[in-house]
């Protein structure tokens, strides 16, 4: 697994993006990545509770879309200024060789997975916001990543790149990147992502970007 996170700009503003990777009890692993609406001390205050409740949520709850049901109801119960948050939430099983993966995205960006042979496909079923007054539809998705195979979990700071009010990187552009990135290992898709919206963005980011890329890749 390789992460990469920037905040953007240049003063010091707390912003929404989050990760976490974590054992989740059973041998089983969580990866999450997610963004809460707007930046300083408030969404600062969502993040926390988003962290700390998927952590506590996926140690009893091995269902993705349980978990962020989990963080739904707490937002609404303990936040009163109708802030939400968006999260792409992975549930791990580690194979011999292979990574099962079951996926609930809750109004985030869906994953995709970097095939070794540059083919590049995105994965999961897009859910509704996290925090709304509107009850979640939720959905699990099971996804098997073979060796190889690299899932890439990203905020849209990565994809919503604008330079003069033009997109210049956007989701075709990530797409069409991540294509000659096939066989390569985890942190190495990262390092080319990272380097691709830093690139585009002149090196002043005008969003947070958070990138997780995990898979199974040969030992030794």
């Amino acid at each position: 697994a390789a992460v990469r996170f920037r905040p953007a700009g240049e003063a010091v503003e707390l912003g929404g993006d989050f990760y976490d990777l974590f054992e989740a009890g059973g041998g089983a692993y969580a990866a999450l990545i997610g963004d809460v609406q707007g930046k300083g001390p408030d969404a600062a205050a969502v993040t926390a509770l988003a962290r700390h409740t998927l952590r506590a949520g996926a140690v009893y709850e091995q269902r993705p879309s349980g978990v962020l049901a989990l963080l739904h109801k707490a937002l609404r119960e303990q936040r009163s200024d109708g802030r939400f948050c968006t999260v792409a939430h992975a549930h791990l099983r580690i194979g011999k060789g292979r990574l099962q993966v079951e996926l609930a995205c809750g109004g985030h960006p869906l994953p995709l997975v970097v095939h070794p042979d540059g083919n590049v496909e995105p994965v999961g079923r897009l859910g509704t916001l996290l925090g709304t007054d509107i009850e979640p539809q939720l959905y699990d998705v099971s996804v098997e990543l073979r060796e190889g195979d690299v899932l890439l979990l990203y905020t849209d700071g990565v994809t919503e790149v604008r330079r003069r009010r033009r997109e210049v990187f956007g989701l075709a552009q990530l797409t069409e990147l991540l294509g000659s990135c096939g066989a390569l290992p985890p942190d190495a898709v990262a390092d080319r992502v990272e380097a691709a919206v830093i690139a585009a963005s002149e090196g002043h980011l005008r969003d947070d970007m958070a990138i997780l890329a995990l898979g199974p890749t040969r030992r030794g």
